[in-house]
């Protein structure tokens, strides 16, 4: 997706730490792993091997669950470009704070893609 005004830290994340590592993990090259305008078919979220109904997922551990998951599993994933616009003037709305938050999100981030969320484990 395109991201107007992208904070430089979102944009370093993303590019050099997030969506690489999803992508490795996931073995699909992914652009924008952030974006949480998502889409999933019926028949991908109803797959039993993904067990979704589980405590373990309280905050952001399905949302990148399900996108290394998918191409697992062999679902076609596509991604549709979308627009993102940051305010050119005063702080960025965001419901992540600066250090907890993100240190949550790159939790959530490195247990997805070392399989943590598998139902096997």
């Amino acid at each position: 997706g395109k991201s107007i005004n992208l904070p430089f830290s979102r944009w370093l994340g993303l590019r050099f730490v997030h969506a690489p590592l999803l992508s490795l993990a996931s073995g699909h090259p992914f652009s924008d792993t952030t974006n949480g305008f998502r889409g999933y078919s019926v028949r991908y979220l109803q797959d039993p091997r993904l067990a979704l109904f589980r405590n373990i997922f309280t905050g952001y551990e399905l949302h990148y669950y399900l996108s290394v998951q998918a191409a697992k599993l062999g679902f076609k994933i596509k991604e549709i470009p979308v627009t993102r616009a940051y305010p050119a003037k005063g702080p960025v709305v965001t419901k992540i704070s600066p250090i907890k938050g993100n240190f949550k999100v790159l939790l959530c981030l490195f247990k997805a893609c070392l399989g943590h969320y598998n139902p096997e484990n």
